[in-house]
This record gives structure tokens, sequence and C-alpha cells, in this order.
């Protein structure tokens, strides 16, 4: 289409000789007004202003006032559901956390919907939707409005279910908001911490700047980025001798087609040689990171808060050290784009990296958190980082991810002193030495999000089940008992959602937000609709995220779906680390 050149918005166009700048930007305020700027920089130049994934009011108004809106060609781009792989769509909606629980802006539910709506033209209605969280439950109930609009809510559209997806699990970051805080141990996650992954791309690329891919369109990437990283070093090794073998083959070439075969092959060796070779450096600087002192004292913190003990004296002074080195000016991974210097051995003492510790003591000690401590954390972060800050902190109490012990010793509807608590054992989210369980991208930790799927999907690996399904396993006959105590679990016997949440009460009541549970057909024409179109069971369930979802996250689910022989497809708003979660809350100069 004649597009000359593609500039971040950041930089924009400059001094490029270039007679027309189209921008494709989302209607926030911030970058608007950037807009806005290169606009009145740039007289004599046509300008097109496509709104990303909608045009909105606040976008006029903000052009309008800053003196544009007839300078510019105002448009929107539907750019609401992009596929990032086979099994993960971008729902293109980042901050959405911040906006729903800070802000009050509903608005990006609906863009949700629209795009989960084209999903179901495509693939048929969710027979089944079920959530945890009160957007999760908004969400659904949006989806029942639209179907309801198209005038196909009736009892005869049963044969308008979806063959591909059992059912839609939505569920609310809200829900969740200790793992997003946790540091990830894949190799992406990793990646995504100590670099940062833009547009598919490791920021910054490797120490000369060349790109390197973090896609599913690399196969090197593709097969070790939902590894442990423990084991990344051994599967680059034996990837390393593969490849030296393939090249080797060439000796064994004696007829004009083997050479043939050789030749058409060497292309694809090259570029996994070249790959190889990026994530080799890559994983390098990775493992310098996971060597350092501080990365070890950082994740015997998580370890620690996660198993519910308080801090030792030693972990204490860790958490002072970094708030007395604060920097002011450093990178952080997931939040800056360009990437000056390769990443340091130890991680700089960034705010976002101040507020996940803090974040993470105040979610997991609750009550037992001393007032005195959390007034001292306060205090200092005002210091260091400058007054405005008072502004993030309280940003921070309001949407829950920093509470003041006074909050949380009144926590309304809990029936736990400690709700965390409680959940870290019923649950079974405190997981050691499993290398088969989910919890291996967290060291340990198996993420809530996940066990909420698990709890639906009747994993035996979610073992405790609520007090009302104990005591009906009591008053089964003994046989029955003994017959399901025994039953070998195989990956058919698991995997899409199955019992729903029945018997999970007293567990979900801890868990903050709605419950949801809704079927897409009349109960009496339920069951023959999909046995009709479903079989015993759909090949996939869709796992929406509201507020963004890890890459860790994303792996854990890839390694449920083998285990289950049952696929996961993820949607989610954002794919984020810590950092990129918090940012949207914190107060900027």
């Amino acid at each position: 289409h004649g597009v000359e050149k593609m500039f971040l918005l950041e930089t924009g166009a400059g001094d490029a000789p270039v007679q027309g700048v189209v921008y494709l930007v989302q209607p926030n305020v911030r970058k608007l007004r950037l807009v806005a700027e290169q606009v009145r920089a740039g007289s004599g130049r046509e300008h097109s202003v496509q709104l990303v994934p909608r045009r909105t009011l606040l976008g006029e108004r903000v052009l309008e006032e800053a003196g544009v809106l007839g300078d510019v060609t105002l448009g929107e781009l539907r750019l609401d559901a992009v596929p990032l792989d086979d099994d993960v769509v971008s729902l293109e909606q980042p901050g959405m956390f911040a906006a729903l629980y800070l802000d009050g802006d509903f608005s990006g539910i609906q863009s949700v919907a629209r795009a989960l709506m084209r999903l179901q033209g495509l693939w048929g209605f969710f027979p089944r939707i079920v959530g945890k969280g009160d957007y999760a439950q908004m969400l659904a109930h949006s989806l029942e409005r639209m179907r309801a609009e198209l005038g196909t809510g009736s009892a005869g559209d049963a044969l308008a279910l979806s063959s591909a997806f059992d059912a839609a699990v939505v569920v609310d970051r809200a829900a969740d908001v200790v793992t997003p805080l946790l540091t990830q141990l894949t190799y992406e996650g990793l990646v995504s911490e100590v670099f940062g992954i833009v547009g598919g791309a490791v920021a910054g690329g490797d120490a000369k700047g060349a790109r390197v891919a973090a896609s599913g369109d690399d196969a090197v990437y593709r097969a070790i980025r939902d590894v442990g990283f423990a084991d990344v070093g051994a599967l680059l090794g034996a990837m390393t001798r593969q490849l030296q073998t393939s090249y080797e083959s060439r000796h064994q070439a004696r007829t004009v087609q083997e050479i043939r075969s050789f030749v058409g092959r060497l292309g694809g060796l090259q570029a996994e040689h070249q790959a190889l070779k990026a994530h080799v450096a890559v994983a390098e600087a990775v493992l310098r990171r996971t060597q350092s002192d501080d990365f070890g004292a950082l994740l015997d913190i998580e370890q620690t808060l996660v198993a519910g003990a308080d801090l030792d004296p030693e972990q204490r002074a860790y958490v002072d050290r970094v708030l007395a080195l604060a920097d002011t000016h450093a990178y952080v991974p997931g939040v800056d784009t360009e990437r000056r210097d390769p990443p340091a051995p130890a991680a700089p003492n960034s705010l976002h990296k101040v507020l996940r510790i803090l974040c993470l003591c105040a979610l997991w000690r609750g009550p037992a958190l001393k007032q005195k401590t959390y007034d001292a954390w306060y205090d200092e972060i005002v210091a260091a980082f400058g007054a405005h800050h008072t502004i993030t902190l309280d940003n921070l109490a309001r949407v829950g991810l920093l509470p003041p012990p006074s909050a949380a010793r009144s926590q309304p509807g809990s029936a736990h002193a400690n709700p965390r608590g409680f959940l870290r054992k019923a649950l079974n989210l405190a997981v050691a030495d499993d290398a088969d369980d989910v919890a291996y991208a967290y060291a340990g930790y198996a993420p809530l999000s996940v066990r909420l799927l698990q709890v639906l999907t009747q994993d035996p690996a979610v073992h405790t089940p609520a007090a009302s399904s104990r005591y009906a396993a009591l008053l089964r006959p003994l046989a029955d008992r003994l017959a399901t105590q025994t039953q070998p679990v195989t990956p058919q016997s698991v995997g899409g959602v199955r019992g729903g949440w029945a018997g999970w009460e007293d567990v979900l009541a801890e868990v903050p937000g709605a419950t949801v549970d809704i079927m897409q057909t009349p109960a009496a024409d339920a069951a023959d609709a999909r046995a009709q179109r479903l079989g015993v069971k759909a090949p996939a369930t869709l796992v929406v995220f509201l507020g963004g979802c890890t890459s860790a996250e994303i792996a854990a689910l890839r390694r449920l779906s083998q285990q289950h022989g049952h696929r996961y497809v993820v949607a989610t708003t954002q794919i984020l680390n810590g950092n990129s979660f918090l940012d949207p809350l914190i107060q900027h100069k």
C-alpha cells in the first residue's frame, strides 16, 4: 500500500521525507497528546489517526483540546482479536485491570465481548460460560445480551452451539493478583523479566542490537519457551548437537539427489543456527541474573511469603536495602521499550521492583503485617522516588494490591482471618518438588488462576475439595469410595469443563468477586444439544483473562493441555509481567 517506513509513536516520523503519516494508536490521553504534538510539528503533511480498537469520545476530546482535530482524518481500526500463536489470542486491551478497578472505565468489557462474539460467529456459541470475578460476571451478561440481540437465545438454536469449544472460562485478574507479581521461572517468563518482550522480539535484541525472535514463528524459541529455566541449558545443548549432526550429514551425500536434498535443507539449518546462537546469548544473560545474590534473595522472599511464613531479619534487611538503593532511572523490563544497555547481573532497584515486593508482603501477610512496618515503607518510597508517589500508593491501596493492615483485618464476607492462607491449603497452591505440576512455572507456586481451571476440570492436583464434597464422600457406600480412590487417572479422565463449581462453594467464597456459571441453552435441551453437536466433549476450552496474564500462566496451561489430552486456548487482554501489571497504577510525572 505504499508504506515507506514504520516508526514508534515515541519517536515519530521526524524529518522523514513522507507526505502522509498514519497513526495506529490506542485512545489513551498521553499517547494522543503525543500525536497532537507531532501533528503540529509536521505541518504540510496529511495525518490520519486510526484509534485501536475503537473510536472513543475521549479520543476526540483530547485531539480537539489540543487544537488538531480538524487537521487529521480520524477513524478506527477494530483490531480486537489478534492471534499471537495457535493457542493464544490477544484482545488488545493493555492496562485493563487499572481501567476497571481504578478508573471505573468499563468500556473495555464491551470490546472484549465483541471480540468473543466474533469468535462465536466463527466457531459457534460456547455451550457454557463459567468464571470468577465481578467483571467476569459483567462480561458473561454482556455475551448473553448480545446473543439475545441477535435473536439466537431460543431453545431451537441449540444446533448453533460450538463443536470446537466446550466452554469459555473467564478469569478476572482481580481474583488472582498475586501471580503477576511473582517472578516467572520459565524461559519466556525470565526473558520477559530480564529483557522485556516487545512486538514478538526480545527488547533491545542481542549484544549487537540484532533482533531476537520471541514468538512461536521461531522454531528454537517455540521449543524452549515453556521449559523451566533450569532445563533450558540441556535442551539448547541437545538442539546444538542435533544441528551439528545435520550439518555433518553432508559427508554422507553420494548421489546428486542426496546433495540436492542437503542443499534444500541448508537454508533452514543456517536459520536454525542463527536462532540457536541468539538464544544461547540471551540464556547466558538470564543465567547471570539468576545466579546473582540479588535474584536468590528475591526468590527466597517470594517463596517464604507463599509458604505463609514471615520474613526473617536477613530478608527484612534486603527489603530495606532495596529501598535505600532505589534507582529512579532504572530500565524496567515490560514497560520500557528501548533497552539502553545489556542487562546487569543484579536487577536494578526500580520503583516497580520495590512495589512488587511490598505488594506481595501486604497480600500474603494480611492482618499479620504491622502498621509500623507499612508506615515505614510508605515514607521510604515517598522519600526515594518523590512525593507524587503518594498517589501511587493510594492507587495500589484502592485496587487491593497494597492494603493497609487495618483494611486486611476487616475483610467483608470472609470466614477466615487470612483468606490467602486458607486458599493455599485448600487449592494446594504451594507444591514442593513436583516437576509435573503447573507450579514448576513459579518454583513451587501454582497460579491460583490455573488452579481454578483445574477445579472445573476435576484435575486430581487440586486434591482438597470443599467441605460439602468431603461430607458427601463420607455418605457414599464404601465400595463406591474405594472404586473412586483406586481408579487410575488417564488423560481421558480429566480435561474440559466438567462438573462446574459444585462442591467448592466455601473455597470460592474466599476468592474475590462473583462466581459465574451460565448454560447457553435451556436446561431441558442442553444435554441433547451437546450430545448432538459435541459428542463426549469438545476438543478445546477457551480461557479468557480479563486484566492480562503472564507467559508462565500460558506455559502452565500448555502443560495442562498435554496432561489432559485437551486443548486450552488463551484469550487475554494483555501478556504482562509484574512491571507492566503495576505500571498503569503508578503516578508518572
